[in-house]
Order: structure tokens, then C-alpha cells, then sequence
């Protein structure tokens, strides 16, 4: 069973988990890359592309979160890249699976949604943005996801 947790922290820091019924992966998210833009993004997205990707950006390193979408069905990789890959900081081939699996379309969908969700109950569009300092909330994406 797929899982997705994201916590807002402090000014400039989240800690996010993803997992299943075997395993699971806890990771820091820092604000130099807006993340939880990019996992609202990839919900919508995957509804009707095969591919989407979510990068969650530590100091240094980063974990990337890629989804394939095979008719109801994603399979998801979760990378971990020693420096920052999305800012060409390494070499493409330079990485480690974490975790990967199966969900369906519908949950991870609502996983993200459930992530959505707990953050605005904890705090308003315009805490998240003191504490992520760069970005906004993603309003728009949440709205299309509810």
C-alpha cells in the first residue's frame, strides 16, 4: 500500500516519507526547490501523461520521485542522487534506487491530496509561505485536486 507523507518544518525546511506495506523512506526537503508545487503538479499531470516526475531537493542531494503511468496503473522509482541532478550538478547515471512499486492511478492521487489537505488544516496559505520563504502554496493545483 503506497504512501505519501510531507511536513512543513521550520523557515525553509519539510521532511517528507514515502513507502509501502515493506518499506519506507524518510527524507528532508529544502525551499531552494519548490517540491510541494511539483507533487501537485505530477498528481495532475498523471492523469493523463505517462510520465511525471517530483524532486525533492535536500542540502546537498536530492531524492527524485518518478511515476510511469501504464493505463490505471504507476510504477514509481524513488532515486537518490548525491548532488543536485536537476540542476545538472551530476552525472545522470550517478544514483541509487531507494524504493520502487505499484499503485494505482486514483491513490496516489489521493495521497497527494491527503498531503495537500494536512498542510492547509496546520496553517494558511500565508504561513506556508513565511515558513517556505521562495514559494507560494500551491493554491491552484490544490483547487484542481479537490
Amino acid at each position: 500500500m503506497f504512501f505519501i507523507e510531507y511536513d512543513v518544518l521550520d523557515a525553509g525546511w519539510a521532511k517528507g516519507r514515502i513507502g509501502d506495506l515493506e518499506k519506507s523512506i524518510d527524507f528532508v526537503v529544502s525551499y531552494l526547490h519548490d517540491s510541494l508545487k511539483e507533487l501537485a503538479e505530477s498528481a495532475i499531470n498523471i492523469q493523463t501523461k505517462d510520465y511525471a516526475k517530483v524532486v525533492f531537493m535536500d542540502e546537498p542531494g536530492e531524492f527524485i520521485l518518478e511515476l510511469t503511468r501504464k493505463d490505471n496503473l504507476i510504477i514509481y522509482q524513488l532515486k537518490w542522487y548525491p548532488d543536485w541532478y536537476s540542476w545538472n550538478m551530476i552525472n545522470t547515471d550517478n544514483y541509487q534506487i531507494q524504493l520502487e512499486g505499484k499503485t494505482t492511478v486514483a491513490k496516489y492521487i489521493n495521497q497527494v491530496r491527503e498531503v495537500l489537505i494536512k498542510i492547509l488544516n496546520k496553517m494558511n496559505p500565508e504561513a506556508y509561505k513565511e515558513k517556505w520563504v521562495l514559494h507560494e502554496f500551491p493554491t491552484n493545483e490544490y483547487n484542481l485536486l479537490k
